[in-house]
């Protein structure tokens, strides 16, 4: 699975508004899910590719129950009560925090209704996303380090932007992962992210592949590896 997994760029932030309310961390809970595919959806806009409610709503429950899938650890930022932030990630020696089972259920349901219901718009969509995917596996297929992890999403509200919220939550990922020992945490991003952020965080660029989407739009993708040492 192709994951959007980082912070959009290119945003104002009011620090004052922000600084108003403290922002405290947890771990996710499936009553987050609904705040969660809010969240997505504000900054991905995935409205913009759905004709409905409905076609959006199914959307946005694939793209959560696929990045469930795959997981031993997920963190919530909170503020005001409110999931302004969240990062799902896989340690690979740790079991999963949600039942496949279930995750694949819903998965199932969503993708069903969604084909159903899609348009030629959505279709033209969702092949472009199959075509990142395959780039990703390609770029992947070429490493021969051991990867012990990878991070699945990592998101954060557009109006938090800018307050430390995604190296928070970074950083406290990466110290769940090194507490079994050896740590190489890979991550995929692209440029119509702030995929700099990596970059600040001490990871490492391991391979970048240039895609032209169906829409004759262009993007880069990058793979990116954190270890301990550098």
């Amino acid at each position: 699975m192709y994951a959007f997994s980082d912070i959009e760029k290119g945003t104002d932030i009011n620090m004052e508004d922000i600084e108003m309310e403290e922002i405290t961390y947890r771990e996710i809970c499936p009553n987050d899910y609904r705040s969660i595919k809010k969240l997505i959806d504000e900054v991905w806009n995935l409205n913009q590719f759905c004709d409905t409610e409905k076609q959006l709503d199914d959307s946005l429950n694939i793209y959560l129950q696929s990045s469930l899938l795959n997981i031993s650890y997920g963190k919530a930022a909170i503020q005001n009560g409110d999931v302004v932030g969240v990062l799902l990630g896989k340690d690979d020696g740790r079991q999963n925090i949600v039942r496949r089972s279930t995750a694949i259920w819903a998965l199932a349901k969503s993708s069903v209704s969604l084909l159903l219901h899609s348009t030629k718009r959505m279709r033209r969509q969702l092949k472009g996303v199959l075509k990142i995917s395959k780039a990703d596996q390609k770029m992947m297929a070429v490493q021969k380090g051991d990867f012990t992890g990878h991070i699945e999403l990592l998101i954060v509200g557009k109006n938090i932007q800018g307050a430390g919220v995604g190296k928070t939550l970074v950083r406290d990922f990466l110290s769940y992962a090194a507490q079994n020992g050896k740590c190489a945490i890979y991550v995929h991003t692209d440029t119509q992210c702030n995929y700099g952020f990596y970059d600040s965080q001490g990871f490492e660029q391991l391979d970048s592949i240039d895609v032209t989407l169906i829409d004759g739009c262009q993007m880069t993708l990058f793979l990116y590896q954190y270890t301990p040492d550098g």
